[in-house]
């Protein structure tokens, strides 16, 4: 069958050496259009250059967060842009070096709808879908018929499920071979399209065997930790605030415990301010304890203040700001119960935010646990600084938009 998708699902080919191509451009033509084509004085020529190495960072950035998946590509060219730009504004006011505004605000403009187009501007990439095991997941996720592909002309590669082959589809991917065209595993087409991980008990399992080996865990927990630190000031004073509100709606105490279950099954209380009446039940859903959140509550929950205390479990270290949410202990244990994979999530830190919860909120019930179990082992498998970036970045639209909040 002829599969069209994304070029960040496949990655036939790459495109970092495009990135090297055009990541400077913006910073040029914008020099050209403000300063002209006569000669730059040394001032000129430094700005340019700092300017061009700054949008080159951001769009490498960018194309490496574009690789996970998710359709914000205005979000993620505004992000890094703002970010590295604000970087090079503080580099100059602190050397003392010359600028001109309307330099930097024509460059970065440039530079976005240069980025946008980067990102969106590659047609789909023409792939041949062998069909059975994850490939047939795979359809079901793309919810639409496939139209039959006669050969292998024009196409850039091949998706199949290599741990469940049909004998009589070794000869399309010997000829595959001989042509020289990619060969994908269905598991990770499926994982680049939907974000999860297939929970086939093999492919599961392979997750966690295929997961990333780099010294990102330990660099991962010092910039957490600092970035709580800078954040800290900002924190405690909205903590208090919000604990005089959620006194003077429900009196003492302001905060809770409850036992959740962290990094390598160990148990750990978790903090959180009061947002309902009385104590909150062991082993119950937020949905079974709707009646009881007063108002003041809901918009702490939209928001996520009433989380504020677990910057604390963060400092700690027995959570992270990313990583998958930890689940009350009673649920956890009856989870791992009748979910075989169940005690793969917790090989990594639980965080204040994660993949899963970004994309698919809170989840009540095994059939909702199974979902999000494979977003949490996509997490684990692909552990990086720039997927923590992106979720950070999904995480602030999802507490603007009050995303699954309950």
């Amino acid at each position: 069958m002829e599969l069209r998708i994304p070029y960040r699902v496949a990655q036939t080919h790459s495109r970092t050496g495009l990135a090297w191509a055009l990541g400077p451009l913006p910073s040029l033509v914008a020099g050209l259009l403000l300063f002209g084509a006569t000669s730059w004085g040394k001032e000129v020529w430094l700005l340019v250059g700092l300017t061009a190495l700054v949008h080159l960072l951001a769009f490498l950035a960018t194309e490496r967060m574009a690789r996970y998946p998710g359709q914000e590509s205005w979000s993620l060219a505004g992000f890094n842009l703002l970010l590295f730009t604000l970087f090079l504004v503080a580099v100059l006011a602190m050397g003392r070096l010359y600028y001109s505004r309307s330099y930097l605000l024509a460059a970065t403009l440039l530079a976005f709808l240069l980025l946008l187009l980067y990102l969106r501007g590659l047609p789909p990439v023409r792939l041949a879908l062998l069909p059975g095991g994850v490939a047939d997941g795979l359809l079901r996720a793309l919810g639409r018929e496939l139209p039959p592909l006669r050969g292998l002309e024009g196409v850039e590669g091949v998706v199949a499920d290599l741990h469940c082959l049909d004998p009589r589809a070794l000869p399309l991917l010997a000829e595959a071979a001989f042509r020289g065209l990619p060969i994908l595993h269905a598991a990770r087409v499926y994982e680049g399209y939907t974000g999860r991980v297939p929970l086939e008990l093999a492919e599961g399992l392979f997750a966690l065997a295929e997961r990333e080996r780099s010294l990102y865990r330990l660099f991962k927990r010092a910039w957490e930790v600092g970035f709580v630190l800078f954040l800290s000031p900002l924190a405690l004073l909205a903590g208090l605030l919000v604990a005089l509100a959620v006194y003077l709606d429900l009196g003492r105490p302001v905060l809770f415990a409850q036992e959740r279950v962290g990094l390598g099954g160990r148990a750990f209380k978790v903090y959180k301010f009061r947002t309902m009446q009385g104590a909150p039940r062991e082993g119950a859903y937020a949905g079974e304890e709707a009646e009881r959140i007063t108002p003041l509550g809901r918009f702490l929950r939209r928001y996520r203040l009433d989380e504020l205390p677990q910057l604390w479990n963060v400092l700690k270290g027995e959570m992270s700001l990313v990583g998958p949410r930890p689940e009350q202990r009673i649920l956890a244990e009856a989870y791992a119960r009748e979910i075989p994979l169940y005690a793969l999530r917790h090989t990594v830190r639980p965080g204040l935010t994660g993949w899963a919860q970004v994309h698919h909120g809170y989840a009540e019930g095994k059939e909702e646990t199974l979902v999000k179990l494979s977003y949490d082992l996509y997490y684990i498998k692909h552990l990086s600084f720039f997927l923590d970036l992106r979720i950070l970045l999904r995480t602030i639209w999802v507490v603007l938009s009050g995303f699954q909040a309950k």
